[in-house]
């Protein structure tokens, strides 16, 4: 608040404006962070990235509220009201004091495409900065994973396939992968299915064996009930269980906010 104060005021007006757009906004500065780490990057680029993907949608406290969250597939018309959003952020933070070209890049560009299909310039090849193309998987992921009220949102691994589905037309094919990578193969309170038919929620990234992380056991699938609360590092030398798949909580009316 100190050094981005009037920033910082633009969060209230996202917060007033819309719930999931907040809560989109504060998934996009973590995932930038994280990626920026795992990236290496400096710890002063880190904070604008941070700050950048707090204020990415800010544009969209202008949209009209039937536009932004219509259930249905836009019109023609709807989409080019819609697009206008990123034009709205870049006006709304260059007028903001404390705003940095960092920041204003994520807000204005994270829907520039490698091909130059995307908007609002049409930016292509090196155009497009290595924030830029951060920027633009990490909205993507994040906007696909969602629940929303007209739509259950798809588990991270889905996520992934569309990420590589979209690689050298649509994004950088090493940054996805290095996206996928720094997530893990099961992200981190993904819900899994053991071998055994418990189910288990993942804990903790195994970056020398991304298909056994560590879980916290919590149900079984075919008895339909909880289970005493275990830990288990499938990378232990001695343990049998084995990642089946990924699954969606909702399926056993679990929620994870309870055991994350």
């Amino acid at each position: 608040m100190f050094t981005h104060g009037d920033a910082m005021l633009c969060l209230a007006r996202i917060r007033a404006k819309d719930a999931y757009l907040m809560e989109h906004s504060m998934n996009v500065a973590i995932l930038l962070a994280n990626f920026g780490r795992y990236l290496g990057l400096e710890r002063s680029v880190l904070r604008e990235l941070t700050l950048g993907g707090l204020l990415h949608d800010v544009g969209k406290i202008m949209t009209p509220d039937e536009v932004l969250n219509k259930p249905g597939k836009l019109t023609d018309e709807e989409f080019d009201v819609m697009r206008q959003h990123v034009v709205h952020s870049h006006d709304i933070l260059i007028a903001t004091a404390g705003i940095t070209p960092t920041m204003l890049e994520v807000a204005t560009n994270h829907h520039e495409r490698l091909d130059g299909t995307g908007y609002p310039r049409r930016l292509k090849g090196e155009q497009l900065s290595l924030h830029t193309r951060m920027s633009a998987i990490v909205d993507v992921y994040d906007a696909v994973t969602a629940d929303r009220v007209y739509k259950r949102g798809m588990q991270p691994t889905q996520a992934f396939r569309i990420l590589l589905k979209g690689a050298d037309h649509h994004f950088d094919r090493v940054l996805v992968t290095k996206f996928i990578k720094c997530m893990g193969v099961y992200p981190v309170g993904t819900l899994v299915q053991l071998s055994n038919q418990r189910l288990a929620v993942v804990m903790q990234r195994n970056e020398q064996q991304p298909l056994k992380p560590v879980v916290k056991v919590i149900y079984h699938a075919t008895q339909r009930h909880y289970l005493e609360v275990q830990w288990l590092d499938l990378a232990r030398s001695g343990v049998q269980e084995t990642i089946e798949n990924t699954v969606d909580p909702k399926e056993f009316g679990i929620n994870l906010a309870h055991f994350v």
